[in-house]
C-alpha cells in the first residue's frame, strides 16, 4: 500500500484538454479538498476558466509534469491517457477523476467524490503499474518518431477507400501479410479500448501479455494474437496513405517503404487506484455483465 501524503512536494497538477464548462463545479471540489489538506496546486492553461484563483499557478503540460508530484487528470478516460503518458517517463503517479463517459481506467467519479478523495488523501491507497506499449518509426533506416501508448498504438488508412497492406514479422520471422482496414497493437489495459470493439478477448490489465487485432480483416483466418510481453512485432509497409495514432493522439502519416516497430515501452503508468479496486468488478459494471454478486466467501447458485 501507498500513501499520497508521502509524495514530496505536497504539489498537485490538474490535467485536461478542453473541459466542459458545466463540469466546472465538480473540478473545484476536487481543487478545494486539495487545498484542504495541504497541497500546493498547479493546472494546465485548459483549466483557467473552470478553476480560476483555486490554484496557485498554470504552466503547460508538460512544465507542469515536472513541477508536480502527483497528476491528476479531470476528465474521462481520453484525459488519463494524456496524463498517462506525461507521467509515465517522469515516474509519477496518476489520479483519474472520471467527469466524462465510461471511466474504464478512472479511480473516481462524481458520486461522492468529496469524501472518497479526502480519504485517498488522509489514508492508504495503491499504484497499480501499467505497462505502456511503443512504436518506432523506422524511414530508410533511420529512427523518425517514437511514440507510447498507455491503450494502443493504431495504424488505419488516412481516408477510405482500398485496404491497408501490412507485412509483420514477429521477433525477427515472417508472421503474415495482412489486409485490413487498420491494426491494432495493444497493451493489456488497452483490451477494452478500440481492440474490444473488433473482437478482441478483455485482459486482465495487469497481465504481463501484449496484443495485436485486425480492423476488418479481408480473410476470416485472421484473428486477434495474444503475444507475450517481450515479442517485438515489424511492420512493413509497401504503400502509403496509412496513419499511425498513440492513445488516439499524436498521429503521424506514414509513406511507402516506412517500417514501424512495435513492442512494450520501458515506462509504466502509476494509476492510483482505492485499495480494494477490482478491475473485474469494473467490467462488470461498464460492461452490463447479469447476474447477482454472491455474499463475500459464498458461492454463485
Amino acid at each position: 500500500m501507498a500513501r499520497l501524503r508521502d509524495l514530496q512536494p505536497h504539489q498537485v497538477g490538474f490535467f485536461a484538454f478542453k473541459p466542459r464548462a458545466e463540469k466546472a463545479p465538480l473540478m473545484r471540489t476536487v481543487a478545494g479538498v486539495f487545498a484542504q489538506c495541504g497541497w500546493r496546486s498547479l493546472a494546465v492553461p485548459a483549466l483557467r476558466p473552470a478553476l480560476g484563483r483555486e490554484v496557485q499557478a498554470y504552466a503547460p503540460p508538460a512544465a507542469m509534469a515536472v513541477r508536480a508530484s502527483l497528476l491528476v487528470s479531470l476528465g474521462g478516460d481520453g484525459t488519463l491517457l494524456g496524463a498517462a503518458r506525461l507521467a509515465a517517463p517522469l515516474g509519477k503517479p496518476v489520479l483519474g477523476v472520471n467527469l466524462g463517459g465510461l471511466g474504464f481506467i478512472t479511480a473516481l467519479g462524481p458520486q461522492g467524490l468529496d469524501e472518497r478523495l479526502q480519504g485517498l488523501l488522509k489514508g492508504e491507497c495503491r499504484v497499480e503499474e501499467r505497462r505502456l506499449v511503443r512504436a518506432v518509426l523506422l524511414r530508410k533506416g533511420k529512427i523518425v518518431a517514437t511514440l507510447d501508448a498507455l491503450n494502443d498504438l493504431v495504424l488505419a488508412r488516412a481516408g477510405a477507400g482500398r485496404l491497408a497492406k501490412i507485412d509483420a514479422t514477429l521477433d525477427g520471422r515472417f508472421l503474415a501479410s495482412f489486409r485490413a482496414d487498420g491494426l491494432i497493437f495493444s497493451s493489456p489495459t488497452g483490451s477494452t479500448a478500440y481492440a474490444l470493439s473488433v473482437g478482441g478477448p478483455v485482459l486482465d490489465p495487469r497481465s504481463p501479455v501484449l496484443m495485436l487485432s485486425l480492423v476488418a480483416p479481408h480473410t476470416l483466418g485472421h484473428r486477434p494474437l495474444v503475444l507475450r510481453e517481450s515479442a517485438v512485432l515489424e511492420l512493413s509497409l509497401p504503400e502509403g496513405g496509412l496513419e499511425l495514432a498513440a492513445d488516439g493522439k499524436n498521429t503521424v502519416l506514414l509513406r511507402a517503404g516506412d517500417k514501424v516497430r512495435l513492442r512494450r515501452s520501458p515506462y509504466h503508468a502509476g494509476l492510483v487506484v482505492q485499495p480494494e479496486h477490482d478491475p473485474w468488478a469494473v467490467l462488470r459494471e461498464k460492461l452490463g455483465w447479469q447476474g447477482s454478486v454472491p455474499a463475500q466467501g459464498g458461492r454463485r447458485a
